[in-house]
């Protein structure tokens, strides 16, 4: 494939990047900032591809204005002319609707930019969406098929939904869960989700001495989850290879694809590890009717508790992501077990680098 990446120099977007020149794909990558641009050259070099190669290549701009610089990207860019496919990973991942229209301007406006490319120079169009679009769903299964709209945990999510409205039956969805660190090295540069509770707990067990050698802490701490429900994390590198293996072949273009994990770790599962990886105890797992309940015995814990409030919507959503196209397609490749070793890896990795600050 010739392949035009936006958000190439992301968390994703450099996997992505990754995984389409280790299979020998040409990419054109679209970013803004010289700086990041390095870091992502660096990554590439770090896993064994070269500095520079015939395949890949640089397209300076934003993305909010593709369309209106696409000629002169072209008349600059040898080969960007013939580009093939569209791999569209540039998201804004703020939660919350800001004064700039973030993140439906960039998630749910680019569609109407990229389009608009679309009709310049035609391309297959590839999507990476979030599983979570299907709003908030309370023990059920979700089908890789079109949504209505749902009932948001938070504005990402509608933005994304919206993006999907727009793309319907002109590109493939491809839908990830949570995504976390890199399976083998647990290297992570966006710090989101299951990251925002671990580092609650991480920072409530240094206050307590709870890594420290003796007696567990008690953190009298009750969460309004379910103990056997999931929080759907997939590994950055499985979501990368399960995405371009998909879209290498036209049979599966303009389809619908979970890019999640068939055996997430439940809640319980979690709290198990916690209490072992932080030497904590005292947390109880209330079900999603109770509420949040903690005790803060000072300022810093009060600290933390609000921090902890302001995620707890997150974790009453678990459905059970249905993933029968993505196993029909991909029957041989299955996303890596989630044992508690490799949790340590990723929150290791976490830690050594203060959580991305």
């Amino acid at each position: 494939m010739r392949v035009f990446l936006t958000g190439a120099t992301g968390f994703l977007g450099e996997y992505l990047l990754q995984e389409l020149l280790q299979r020998g794909h040409s990419v054109w990558c679209l970013y803004r900032q010289p700086a990041k641009r390095w870091d992502t050259v660096r990554f590439l070099s770090g896993s064994g591809l070269p500095r520079q190669s015939a395949d890949l290549h640089w397209v300076q701009g934003d993305l909010m204005e593709v369309a209106d610089r696409w000629p002169e990207w072209t008349a600059a860019s040898p080969g960007l002319s013939d580009v093939d496919t569209l791999l569209h990973c540039a998201a804004s991942m703020q939660l919350h609707l800001d004064s700039r229209g973030e993140p439906l301007r960039t998630n749910a406006g680019s569609a109407g930019v990229l389009q608009r490319v679309l009709q310049l120079q035609p391309m297959q169009a590839h999507l990476i969406s979030t599983a979570y679009v299907c709003g908030r769903v309370e023990g059920g299964f979700v089908r890789e098929e079109l949504h209505p709209r749902g009932d948001f945990v938070n504005v990402y999510e509608e933005s994304k939904w919206e993006a999907e409205r727009l793309w319907s039956g002109q590109a493939t969805l491809l839908r990830p869960g949570i995504i976390v660190g890199d399976s083998v090295t647990g290297r992570c540069t966006s710090f989101f989700g299951w990251y925002i509770f671990m580092q609650a707990v991480h920072l409530l067990s240094r206050l307590t001495g709870g890594e420290a050698e003796g007696q567990p802490f008690d953190l009298q701490l009750g969460l309004p989850v379910n103990a056997d429900s999931t929080m759907n994390i997939i590994p950055v590198d499985y979501v990368a290879q399960a995405a371009v293996r998909i879209i290498e072949n036209r049979d599966n273009h303009r389809g619908i694809f979970h890019l999640t994990h068939p055996d997430p770790p439940t809640y319980q599962q979690t709290l198990n590890f916690v209490k072992e990886r932080f030497h904590l105890d005292g947390i109880q797992l209330l079900g999603t009717a109770a509420r949040l309940e903690m005790k803060p015995r000072n300022d810093l814990e009060q600290l933390v508790y609000r921090q902890m409030e302001s995620i707890m919507a997150y974790f009453g959503n678990n459905p059970v992501f249905l993933r029968d196209n993505t196993d029909r397609v991909l029957p041989d490749m299955k996303p890596p077990d989630i044992t508690s070793g490799l949790m340590n890896r990723w929150l290791d990795h976490a830690i050594d680098n203060d959580w991305g600050q």
